[in-house]
């Protein structure tokens, strides 16, 4: 743990409200609290960031309308000043320090074997106890398998494992067993000789002599096939691997890290996974929590991946609003850090110039994710509601004529009375007195609609038809009128 103790941190409030504050930053066990009563105080005492709890506009303004350091406010907004960081109640202790260390960076240097393209974002108990199990398994050669949610970052605990270990001067080797046609399998693991098959012009070394003397990651390891999980099996029981069209076995050395998403355990009673090579490689299981279960977390990542894409497009940092971070805190994240990282590239391209507002943070599919959007009714329910309030429409624009509202509507006396029934209106409460205008239009195109078989066959033109004669005697066509 950084050694924080010496910073300080205001807490301002009512005299009735501040223990509230003081004992949410005493429960952080970084940083001493300073509590400022707003009846009594007169002016700020030094401290390194203030929060406050409910504090009123003026008062706001007389304390903390110059001050120089971050300022955190809870509760009530105020309407004057800005402060740096609005929540609408007091956070959680967990969530309340990953705020102050986004604005009080910590003078301890990273661990050594953490690099810029490895970092382990976060302060969170999970990520915490993630650290100590990657510093104590790191400096052994016992196969990992990570699991995790999709998105969480398995990939950077690989690369952290390798990094802080004796084979980070070997090669570290990713492979995805879920991008590799089956076919392609063997060739890409074991490597093959010149002239081994169709197309082999020329020798290749696999995955498995790549890694030697460093770490071979085995991505999406819930994808092998069945065939190639006996031959895993094989090389990880003698270290030995044989390309195809070669009968000389090579001696290799590599540390195997595999990853999944899947539940292994079900697939090898599903008999989709070789119960042999499931406890060789549960060794020492290792599980990344999902975003959602660390979102103490999030202010630090956003932190961090901003700066990563201000460095990308050479441009300063965007800054981003107190909305803006409560949105961000209130998602659930199916997508974990991931989606974050995409969620922050979206919301800087449409900030521009700007600081990064709620406006700015938008999140795909909402209405899965079970956001704002209002809910689906069903189909029944959605033709109920629409033939309710077109009828009602109809009987006003008619004056509760029925005859006009049929046709108004294009259909005949009885279908109207019919839905009127069904619905439970009655034409005579929508009688005003005075006639509505309707189309005319519409009415000849519902008279025209309601023409019976009758009259059509009546207007329909006669037809010439030729009468069977007996032979020899002269056919002549015959006018025959249907009725």
């Amino acid at each position: 743990m950084p050694n924080t103790e010496s910073r300080t941190i205001g807490c301002i409030a009512r005299a009735s409200e501040l223990d509230v504050l003081v004992q949410v930053v005493q429960q952080t066990n970084s940083w001493r609290a300073q509590p400022i009563a707003i009846e009594s105080a007169q002016s700020l005492d030094p401290a390194d960031l203030y929060i406050s709890l409910s504090v009123p506009t003026r008062h706001a303004i007389r304390l903390l309308g110059s001050r120089s350091v971050p300022w955190f406010a809870f509760g009530e907004p105020t309407l004057e000043v800005r402060p740096d960081v609005w929540l609408p109640k007091v956070p959680e202790p967990a969530l309340l320090g990953s705020l102050i260390r986004s604005f009080l960076p910590e003078s301890q240097a990273p661990a050594q074997w953490r690099r810029k393209s490895d970092m382990i974002i976060g302060r969170s108990a999970a990520i915490r106890q993630l650290l100590q199990t990657l510093d104590q398994l790191a400096v052994v050669q016992t196969p990992v398998i990570i699991t995790g949610e999709s998105g969480v970052g398995k990939d950077l605990v690989a690369q952290a494992l390798h990094y802080c270990g004796p084979r980070a001067p070997g090669p570290f080797i990713a492979i995805n067993c879920a991008a590799i046609p089956e076919s392609l399998f063997e060739a890409e693991l074991f490597g093959y000789t010149r002239g081994a098959f169709t197309g082999a012009t020329h020798a290749r070394a696999g995955a498995f002599e790549s890694a030697d003397n460093g770490t071979l990651f085995l991505d999406e390891l819930g994808e092998l096939p069945i065939t190639m999980q006996a031959k895993l099996l094989r090389v990880l029981q003698t270290n030995e691997v044989q390309r195809i069209g070669s009968t000389e076995p090579k001696k290799v050395s590599f540390r195997l890290v595999s990853a999944t998403n899947r539940d292994l355990e079900a697939a090898v009673k599903a008999g989709r996974f070789r119960e042999d090579l499931f406890y060789r490689i549960q060794v020492y299981p290792i599980r990344v929590v999902p975003l959602r279960e660390r979102i103490e977390d999030v202010p630090a990542l956003v932190a961090h991946h901003l700066s990563v894409i201000a460095t990308r497009e050479n441009r300063p940092p965007a800054q981003l609003t107190s909305p803006a971070l409560e949105k961000l805190l209130a998602y659930t994240w199916p997508g974990n850090v991931r989606e974050l990282v995409n969620t922050l590239e979206r919301s800087v391209l449409l900030a521009g110039a700007d600081a990064i507002d709620a406006d700015h943070v938008v999140f795909p599919d909402e209405a899965l994710h079970g956001a704002t959007s209002p809910s689906l009714v069903s189909y029944r329910d959605a033709k109920a509601k629409f033939e309710l309030d077109y009828y009602t429409q109809l009987l006003r624009a008619a004056d509760g004529n029925v005859s006009l509202a049929a046709k108004i509507g294009c259909k005949t006396r009885k279908e109207v009375y019919d839905a009127l029934k069904r619905l439970g209106l009655e034409p005579t409460r929508y009688r005003t007195g005075t006639q509505q205008p309707f189309s005319v239009a519409a009415a000849q195109r519902g008279r025209a609609r309601r023409i019976t078989r009758r009259d059509r066959t009546r207007r329909a033109a006669p037809r010439s038809t030729t009468r069977r004669l007996s032979p020899g005697a002269r056919s002549r066509p015959a006018t025959v009128w249907r009725r």
